[in-house]
C-alpha cells in the first residue's frame, strides 16, 4: 500500500511499508531506511529486509499448522488422521469420568493423546469449551487452553469460542491469550476473507480489536497486534477515524514571537506527544477505550495504524 507524506514531512520513505519516517527519527538516525514500527518486525525476524527488497513477500519465522478438517469418516490435520468411531469412543470415556467427577484421570486421558488427537476430540465433543478447557488443565485440576491444541481447531469454532457472550459481557480472553500468533493471524485473515462488504469487514475488525483490548495483558495483546497485516487493522478503525477531524488544530505553540499550530494528526506520527490517548480525540466512549488498551499495548503501532487508517479516508 503506497503512502503519501503528511504535510510537512521529510519525505524520506520507509522502504517496507513506504511511511514517512519522521525527522527525529532521521537526526537520530539519519541513514535510516525503515520505520520504527517496520524495523521493529525486522529486529524482531518477523520481516526479513533482504527477502523484502528482493521483491518477494514478507516471511513469517512460524511454522503453518493445519487445522482439523472432516474428510468422510475421518478426521485430518497434516499427516495425521483418525476415524470418527476411534474418537467418538475416547470422547464418551472422558465424559464418563467428568460425570464422576474423575477430572484428574479424565486429564490423563486426554493430555496423554497426540496433540492432533485432541484438537480433534474438541472438535467433536458436545461441549467443545469444556473438552478445550482440560487439554491444558494444571494438576491441581486449573482448567487451561493448551496453545498447541488451539492452533489445530478450525477457524468456525475459535471464533464462535472467542465471540462476544451478553452472558459473560465480554469476549473468551482466555482463549485468546492461549493462541500463537500465527493462529490469531489465521483466524483474523478467514473470518473476513470471505466478506466483500466494507462496512461489514470494518465492524468484523474492530470486534476482533475490542476483543484485544479486553486482555489485561498488554505484552500478550502487542505480540497478537502485530500479527495481523496492518491493512486489516486499518479497515477496522476506518469508520472512527472519520470523526477524529485529524486536520483540527490541537494546540498553539510560539516560538520566537512566531506562533506555530499543531494538528491532531501530529499526535499519530512516530514523534506524537508522550500522554495524548486516543480517547481524548474520539466522543464515542467503547471506541475510545479501545483504542487506549491498545494504544498501552503498542504505541508505535497503533500510532501507525491511525495514521493509515486517516490517510485512506482522507
Amino acid at each position: 500500500m503506497t503512502r503519501q507524506p503528511l504535510e510537512g514531512g521529510t519525505g524520506v520513505m520507509c522502504v517496507i511499508c513506504e511511511a514517512d519516517i519522521p525527522e527525529g527519527r532521521l537526526k537520530a538516525v539519519p541513514d535510516a531506511q525503515l520505520c520504527v514500527p517496520c524495523q521493529d518486525k525486522v529486529e524482531r525476524g518477523i520481516v526479513s529486509l533482504e527477502v523484502y527488497l528482493m521483491g518477494q513477500e514478507m516471511q513469517v519465522d512460524e511454522p503453518e499448522v493445519a487445522p482439523i478438517e472432516v474428510q468422510e469418516d475421518r478426521l485430518v490435520t497434516g499427516s495425521w488422521s483418525a476415524g470418527f468411531m476411534e474418537l467418538a469412543t475416547q470422547s464418551s470415556q472422558m465424559r464418563d469420568l467428568l460425570r464422576e467427577g474423575k477430572k484428574e484421570d479424565a486429564r490423563a486421558l486426554v493430555q496423554t493423546m497426540p496433540i492432533e488427537a485432541q484438537a480433534a476430540l474438541v472438535v467433536l465433543d458436545e461441549d467443545p469449551e469444556e473438552a478445550l478447557s482440560i487439554t491444558g488443565m494444571d494438576e491441581d485440576g486449573k482448567p487451561g487452553y493448551s496453545t498447541d491444541v488451539v492452533a489445530h481447531l478450525p477457524t468456525e469454532m475459535l471464533t464462535g469460542l472467542i465471540a462476544y457472550d451478553p452472558e459473560r459481557q465480554g469476549f473468551n480472553t482466555h482463549l485468546i491469550r492461549a493462541m500463537a500468533p500465527g493462529t490469531f493471524r489465521r483466524t483474523v485473515e478467514e473470518t473476513l476473507d470471505p466478506m466483500d462488504n466494507a462496512e461489514a469487514r470494518s465492524k468484523v475488525s474492530f470486534e476482533w480489536l475490542r476483543a484485544l483490548a479486553e486482555m489485561e495483558d498488554a505484552n500478550k495483546c502487542a505480540e497478537l497486534l502485530r500479527s495481523v497485516d496492518p491493512d486489516l487493522l486499518e479497515e477496522a478503525l476506518i469508520p472512527h477515524v472519520k470523526n477524529m477531524r485529524m486536520n483540527d488544530v490541537a494546540a498553539s505553540v510560539e516560538i520566537d514571537g512566531d506562533t506555530y499550530t499543531i494538528p491532531r494528526h501530529r499526535f499519530f506520527s512516530e514523534e506524537g506527544a508522550v500522554g495524548i490517548r486516543p480517547s481524548m480525540m474520539v466522543e464515542d466512549a467503547i471506541v475510545g477505550r479501545v483504542l487506549d488498551a491498545l494504544y498501552e499495548a503498542d504505541a508505535d503501532l497503533m500510532r501507525y495504524i491511525i495514521r493509515g487508517a486517516w490517510e485512506r479516508v482522507d
